[in-house]
């Protein structure tokens, strides 16, 4: 185990008893969305607000934020106002709006401008099961969601996420417990579903874990990992493999979500009675056991004191600078300095994971020689 030191501290000029809810990366600086409905962008050295660095009142309740933009100018940001808007952060206007048909908050957010993509899920706040939408849009054309996803899930939308080597799929969570994979070049929800994963529990957060792999962490601090089942793969379904509650194994008392460094997964997870946060390297599964992921406290970095006895919202590692950015509900950024986090175990597990990529590839080109031997017999259908 290893600890960190904390570097510098701000409260980006926030009125008391604000939250920060997210931090994303923006060209050379660093935003944060808050619970005054600000959007702050700031120094990434000296946590100071950049001059001009405030757009208030974003939306009416905020709930979400992302870079748009690939040179970090244009962010995206949804509400529970029902609206998708895209802020260009020079001039504090909002260069495009995305709204949603029926009048409803929307709790989580995916964009992608190389893929002209804008997708938002929507919000049961107070309202028990029901039907939960998710809506697509072609950023060229705001004025209609170009497809409409409404019976996959029936609670709120937690997460959404796009496939890191395929952007055409989406992966979507919610609190119903279940996770969802689509393909997005369908036209209709019935043809759009591919995969439909049940965690048995609320979920707080889900993602590729790798191109061939999907993390769920539950409400309840539950943990596992399932295959994704792409359609071009005619490999038998693999057995999910379920971690279960890691509060007891990683000391912990919430997990905040699983990041990516420098081509690696960590898991962050805190202890606000204990006052401190933890980063877990994720270690990919070793040779002939797949989904079989692991993290333990030997390898962890610590940052002891964290946010104090309030929870951490959100982290941004910058592996570059060696550098871990936190916000939290006490209304603070801070950051830390860690020396060489992430960076010969990520470059091995890289190298491991491309190696577990060639055979597979070399295993599904074999098939499809035996395939083409057997033409007339039925096709594997993995749903």
């Amino acid at each position: 185990m290893r600890t960190t030191k904390l570097v510098a501290e701000s409260d980006l000029s926030l009125p008391k008893d604000s939250y920060i809810y997210s931090l994303r990366q923006t060209n050379s600086f660093l935003t944060a969305l808050s619970s005054d409905n600000s959007i702050r962008t700031f120094d990434p050295k000296t946590l100071q607000l950049l001059p001009g660095g405030v757009i208030g009142s974003a939306h009416s309740s905020v709930t979400c934020l992302e870079t748009y933009s690939e040179d970090g100018n244009v962010l995206a940001t949804a509400g529970r106002d029902g609206l998708v808007k895209c802020w260009d952060r020079r001039t504090k206007k909002a260069v495009m709006e995305f709204r949603v048909p029926k009048p409803q908050g929307l709790s989580a957010l995916e964009v992608s401008s190389a893929h002209h993509a804008i997708i938002a899920g929507t919000e049961l706040e107070d309202r028990g099961p029901g039907d939960s939408f998710i809506y697509a849009w072609d950023a060229r054309n705001a004025s209609a969601p170009r497809l409409t996803l409404p019976e996959s899930h029936t609670d709120t939308i937690t997460e959404l996420s796009l496939h890191p080597t395929n952007p055409s799929t989406l992966l979507s969570a919610s609190t119903d417990g279940l996770v969802s994979i689509f393909d997005l070049t369908q036209n209709d929800e019935d043809e759009a579903l591919r995969q439909v994963i049940n965690h048995r529990s609320a979920v707080h957060h889900a993602g590729f874990a790798s191109p061939t792999d999907v993390y769920v962490f539950g409400t309840d601090e539950t943990l596992a990992f399932y295959q994704y089942q792409d359609s071009d793969d005619p490999s038998p379904e693999l057995t999910p493999v379920k971690i279960g509650d890691v509060r007891e194994k990683l000391t912990c008392e919430y997990v905040v979500n699983v990041y990516r460094s420098a081509g690696s997964s960590v898991v962050v997870a805190g202890n606000h009675s204990e006052q401190r946060l933890d980063l877990l390297p994720l270690h990919n599964p070793p040779s002939g056991k797949p989904l079989d992921y692991s993290c333990s406290l030997e390898d962890c970095l610590r940052l002891p004191g964290a946010h104090g006895e309030e929870i951490v919202r959100d982290v941004f590692i910058d592996s570059q600078s060696s550098t871990i950015y936190t916000c939290g509900e006490d209304g603070k950024v801070r950051s830390w300095r860690a020396e060489g986090f992430g960076g010969e175990q990520a470059e091995a597990e890289e190298e491991a994971v491309e190696e577990k990529k060639s055979a597979k590839e070399k295993k599904h080109k074999d098939k499809h020689k035996k395939k083409d031997k057997d033409k007339g017999k039925d096709r594997y259908k993995p749903y």
